[in-house]
């Protein structure tokens, strides 16, 4: 490991330590990486011991990772949404590992592209845009050590040059363990595994070969996983945890505008150029460094809010998008748990797999409707919306399981297989985005000037942010919504039976014929 005095003591004593995997088995999430086979295939077998296939795959995989050399010079990636990225040798080795190429291969909307087809765009692509926004923010973000003399010098003051470093590997890294379809499935793995991408992507950037890119371009890989997971009480790797990871972070300003640019819903676009351009950083009173925002770029920050709330009614949210993404979901549960697929096999898959991977493996699958859920994606054959309600419609205890069902698979799948007799013909969709009503409302203004001294008021208690806090508050008692998904011919049939099970204000007010559409 990397000597900690040269790296700033990034971690210090009593903060926690221990990756949230500590119990899995490296070697064996290893050779599954590599090779896709089961747990009860490896166990107690020595590489040598392994069939003779199985040491060809391992041999190949490594053979061909062995053909590249160290990077010794700058290069420029074009971005649609950026324009050119210029990247340092070593982010060229980073973006050169095997983890980080899978993420070519990861689409950034999981199926959305089933409702709006210029939306292809991956993972990969959003981790570069995301570094390209951290190298922006080094150059053209101001900070103030006092703030009632309010003097502005440049961030890259601020950072040293290994935090500065710092910044951009976490900021290339930050998705590095999306499984295949990106959060489509995550929900799955969760209720399984308990398993997130951020834990994913912590035991690739422990133990893969990333871990030796990282170490060889002195970088030392804990201080990439104390900022992206706030496991430190250094204020300068704090301040770096903040910006990627916050609720104006630059992560969700470049999905914005990327979704937006890909998918065509234009409401989702924004300046972001003037958000970072007003984005400051202060020391307050506590001795912490703040992203702060000048009163000047309210403007700039509602249309950023605004389009973030409409990007979720209009794409996000929008049906079709949702039933590709809950039949792929419920797919990959339903599969992972006809295999009873260990944690080890749960890392060392889905952090191999592709997304076409995914899809072959749901279409191998001994469940029936798991092989018909995979085959509905491919053909574009979805279910249809045969009912929705307002969530605020029902009554607070049956709004409560709903709201459980958000966290509890097993609750959801049973009260569909109540609705439609059978598992796999009915799909519960309960949506209750986070749009950050709480959140957004904290984010901190500055008031004053050089001269009077600065002030920091939050959103929600200045004048001016009274419309934002107006609109996301609104967008919060309309989005909430009960659908229910199913074929055309079983649909009145499910909707009678939902309205004796889940009764709301609405029961018996219900349309016999619903809008069919997909787009």
């Amino acid at each position: 490991m990397l000597p900690r005095k040269k790296h700033g003591d990034a971690l210090e004593a009593g903060e926690a330590r221990e990756p949230p995997l500590k119990d899995l088995d490296v070697d064996i999430v290893d050779l599954i990486r590599k090779t896709g086979i089961r747990e009860n295939d490896i166990v107690g077998r020595s590489r040598d011991k392994l069939n003779k296939k199985v040491r060809r795959v391992i041999a190949e995989h490594e053979r061909v990772l062995s053909f590249t050399e160290k990077h010794t010079r700058q290069k420029a990636i074009q971005d649609p949404v950026h324009g050119a990225i210029l990247l340092e040798p070593w982010e060229l080795d980073v973006i050169s590992t095997w983890p980080m190429l899978r993420l070519r291969y990861v689409m950034q909307l999981g199926p959305a592209h089933i409702v709006y087809p210029g939306a292809t765009h991956t993972r990969f692509q959003h981790c570069l845009g995301t570094n390209f926004l951290a190298q922006k923010c080094i150059r053209v973000v101001n900070y103030c050590e006092d703030l009632q003399e309010a003097r502005f010098r440049p961030l890259s003051e601020l950072l040293n040059d290994y935090q500065q470093k710092l910044f951009r590997a976490v900021a290339m890294l930050h998705d590095v363990g999306h499984p295949p379809t990106s959060h489509t499935i995550e929900f799955a793995l969760q209720s399984w595994a308990g398993v997130s991408h951020v834990d994913l992507g912590e035991y690739l950037i422990r133990n893969s070969e990333l871990t030796d890119t990282l170490i060889q371009n002195d970088i030392e890989p804990r201080d990439v996983i104390a900022v992206l997971k706030r496991r430190t009480k250094d204020p300068i790797l704090r301040l770096l945890s903040d910006f990627v990871d916050s609720p104006l972070d630059i992560d969700k300003t470049d999905y914005l505008i990327r979704d937006a640019h890909f998918s065509g819903v234009q409401l989702g676009l924004f300046p972001a150029e003037r958000v970072l351009l007003t984005n400051r950083v202060v020391r307050n009173t506590e001795g912490a460094y703040v992203r702060a925002f000048m009163l000047k770029a309210l403007h700039s920050l509602e249309a950023l809010i605004l389009s973030r709330n409409w990007m979720f009614s209009d794409l996000y949210l929008h049906h079709a998008v949702r039933v590709a993404e809950a039949l792929t979901s419920k797919a990959t549960y339903f599969r992972i748990k006809e295999l009873d697929l260990s944690r080890n096999e749960i890392v060392g898959l889905f952090t191999r797999m592709t997304d076409g991977d995914l899809y072959r493996w749901l279409e191998d699958a001994e469940t029936s409707f798991v092989r018909e859920y995979a085959l509905r994606i491919r053909l574009r054959r979805l279910f249809k919306v045969i009912l929705t309600r307002p969530l605020s419609s029902f009554e607070p205890s049956i709004r409560s399981r709903f709201i459980e069902m958000l966290h509890d698979i097993e609750m959801l799948t049973g009260a569909e297989e109540e609705l439609g007799d059978d598992a796999g013909r009915v799909v519960l969709d309960v949506v209750d985005p986070e749009l950050g009503e709480e959140t957004l409302g904290k984010i901190p203004l500055l008031v004053g000037g050089e001269n009077t001294g600065i002030d920091i008021v939050s959103i929600e208690d200045a004048e001016q942010g009274r419309p934002i806090m107006h609109a996301l508050r609104q967008q919060k008692r309309i989005l909430p919504t009960v659908r229910v998904y199913a074929d055309p011919g079983i649909a009145r049939q499910v909707r009678r039976r939902f309205d004796k099970v889940f009764p709301s204000a609405e029961t018996g007010h219900v349309e016999d014929e619903y809008d069919m559409t997909d787009i």
